[in-house]
């Protein structure tokens, strides 16, 4: 089914708008219960939204996939699309629970790093950066909340 509402290149579409902020919340809801100082509440907290966090990183690393098979991009698009996934499993599997947070917050800051290329080069909307920062911003203050 097509859209009928129309979207600028500006103006995110409600719908990311809502779904993107929703994926938020759990960056901040794990990020509270590990400065709930309930013992079970924080290693839920922490192990929860570092993997959560892994979880997202794929997705972020997907969409360049997507993009790359539409538009026939080079084929370091492809190449990147995987790199987060990769990085965020070895960061799960390699290191404990706090040095989890300390990799996972510059792998965000990586990831969205390599959108603002993007961005720059016309390859994805506007609109898309724009929601991205805000994102990022939520996720990164959710982790850092589960390490303090």
């Amino acid at each position: 089914m097509q859209d009928t509402n129309p979207q600028s290149d500006e103006t995110a579409p409600d719908i990311a708008k809502i779904l993107g902020w929703g994926g938020v919340a759990p960056f901040i809801l794990c990020g509270a219960a590990a400065q709930s100082g309930e013992r079970v509440l924080v290693l839920y907290g922490v192990l929860g939204g570092t993997t959560y966090a892994a979880v997202i990183l794929s997705f972020l690393g997907a969409v360049h996939w997507g993009l790359a098979m539409r538009d026939n991009r080079h084929h370091g698009w492809y190449i990147w699309s995987i790199i987060p996934s990769l990085l965020a499993w070895a960061t799960l599997m390699v290191f404990d629970i706090q040095i989890r947070l300390l990799v996972l917050i510059p792998l965000f800051t990586l990831a969205w790093a390599i959108d603002r290329i993007a961005s720059k080069q016309g390859l994805i909307p506007a609109w898309y950066m724009q929601l991205r920062t805000g994102l990022t911003i939520g996720a990164v203050v959710g982790l850092i909340l589960m390490g303090v």
